[in-house]
């Protein structure tokens, strides 16, 4: 029956890579084995260095079992068989299926990825190199409580994750987790080097006392003959493991035999004064325009992009930039906001076809696409001002503001006009379980995500050049040119957004029917 499982999640492997976008998904796979094969030769490459393979392969094995962790509360619902109740009604003993889910979860690209990690890390371990099964052995451990935890995991918070509350938690982890990422590269980028250096050691060397790091030191303390602590070193390196596994059964059981009760089809609350789609522009903008604002708070795989993107349009220009300068990288959050005007057609899944039969003309066609735009530009103004009154205020920049006002204000406009024009030319279909909130598309369509999102970047970064040669023209020849800056970001920007509304509009009143079809797929992830 094993052998029955892992022959299942293999096809599913082989089917993904066949439907899907193929050259997309092999350059991904590539950059994901250079990425594990680099971090292993560096792993390999430190044995060489006295007292640094040790500290530097407990951090990587925590790192790692930290990662296994909480991927199931970030992005839930990417992988479907993690959910157990896929397999109630199979007439299956919990230990076969515990064994069988447990085979499912180490085939696939990133646990491969992750074992060419763990082969680094071994050889980096094996000091002397008599110890080499033994750092072998750990290795194989580390996998299994990273593989096993991860499982008890997902299937403690299954039914959780099925509700808003769950998708709510999972989306302030992952805000948490990249606001933590954020910071450290901040503080990496602007604190004192040796400050850094020793706190980095502390830490690492904290982190050897743990489950990972104690897997990390034992070749060595058997290698040295510290008996005493190597046994106390494999008693808490192995234990993690059968808790994780007797924590997964548990959670199995609880799993296969309850039913957890759910709010994740509840109507929003609230009410609203327009009780139909107007008939202009004006009306239907309008009313499209409220219903976005009310889901941009209320769904979390709409919201967290937005609290991303607040992120990164502050943080963002402190790391890459120093000087003065720094100020024109807010731009890059303009770039954003415009992109929170796409696929606005590849939200709504199956229900696009309430939008067919109420959408029926231009005038009604363009308002929906101008009020999609209008959530994204109102609170995209507010946040990239902001920005810039902090980046003037802490790099004494207030004689760029201007320039670099006229360049963000170009790129979010164009980033808007790029984002809604490919809305309809480039549909790509959104899973509509909001299980997982980092999940943008759905499986076969990864590429096409992946090409609207790179065509929109592109497209702005375009539309924002003679803003950028006005605000350099600021910089080096004349304070004026700032206004100039700013001018052409309106009328440049403003163009491309009435081309792209109409455009969009026209392409949606022909295509519809075909547009549906792509992205009602969202309806079955």
């Amino acid at each position: 029956m094993v052998g029955v499982f892992a022959s299942l999640k293999w096809r599913l492997v082989r089917t993904r890579l066949a439907t899907g976008n193929r050259a997309a998904t092999v350059a991904g796979l590539l950059v994901l084995f250079v990425l594990a094969i680099g971090v292993a030769g560096l792993l390999v490459w430190s044995r060489s260095a006295e007292g640094v393979p040790l500290p530097l392969v407990a951090t990587v094995f925590t790192l790692q079992l930290v990662a296994w962790v909480l991927t199931p509360l970030v992005a839930f619902g990417v992988d479907e068989t993690v959910d157990p109740s896929r397999f109630a009604l199979l007439p299956l003993r919990l230990p076969t299926l515990q064994r069988g889910l447990l085979a499912t979860a180490l085939i696939g690209y990133l646990p491969v990825a992750n074992a060419v990690l763990l082969l680094g890390a071994v050889l980096a371990i094996a000091q002397p190199w008599w110890v080499l099964p033994i750092a072998v052995v750990c290795g194989v451990v580390q996998l299994l409580t990273c593989v096993v935890l991860s499982r008890a995991a997902a299937t403690s918070m299954s039914s959780l994750m099925s509700s808003r509350r769950g998708r709510d938690l999972g989306m302030l982890v992952g805000f948490l987790i990249f606001a933590l990422y954020m910071g450290l590269t901040l503080l990496l980028n602007t604190g004192n080097e040796n400050a850094i250096g020793t706190g980095t050691q502390r830490l690492a060397d904290v982190l050897t006392w743990g489950p990972p790091g104690n897997l990390a030191v034992l070749p060595a303390l058997i290698g040295e003959g510290d008996w005493g602590r190597a046994a106390l070193a494999l008693v808490i390196g192995v234990a993690p493991l059968p808790l994780a596994w007797w924590w997964w059964r548990r959670a199995l059981r609880k799993s296969l035999t309850t039913i957890g009760s759910t709010t994740a089809s509840s109507a929003p609350a609230g009410s609203s004064t327009d009780s139909a789609v107007g008939g202009s522009t004006a009306g239907t903008m309008r009313v499209v325009a409220g219903r976005d604002r009310l889901l941009l708070w209320r769904d979390p795989m709409r919201r967290m992009p937005w609290l991303l993107l607040i992120l990164l349009t502050f943080l963002y220009p402190f790391i890459v930039a120093r000087g003065p300068e720094g100020v024109f990288w807010v731009a890059f959050g303009a770039i954003l906001v415009g992109t929170q005007a796409g696929n606005q057609y590849g939200m709504d899944g199956s229900g696009l076809w309430l939008h067919l039969m109420t959408i029926t003309d231009r005038a009604r066609a363009r308002g929906e696409v101008l009020g999609h735009v209008i959530v994204a530009i109102i609170p995209g103004v507010v946040v990239i001002a902001a920005s810039l009154v902090l980046q003037g205020i802490v790099r004494d920049a207030w004689h760029l503001l201007l320039p670099a006002a006229g360049v963000s204000l170009a790129a979010m406009l164009g980033g808007c006009a790029a984002s809604s024009s490919l809305s309809a030319r480039i549909p790509y279909a959104v899973p509509q379980s909001r299980k997982s909130v980092f999940a943008s598309s759905v499986a076969g369509q990864k590429g096409v995500s992946a090409r609207a999102t790179f065509a929109v970047l592109g497209l702005s970064i375009l539309l924002a050049v003679p803003s950028g040669v006005a605000a350099f023209l600021a910089v080096q020849v004349a304070d004026w040119w700032g206004w100039v800056s700013v001018l052409l970001a309106l009328v440049v920007g403003g163009v491309s957004l009435v081309w792209a509304v109409r455009a969009t509009a026209d392409r949606f009143l022909v295509r519809g029917p075909e547009i549906l079809a792509v992205v009602a797929a969202g309806d079955r992830a």
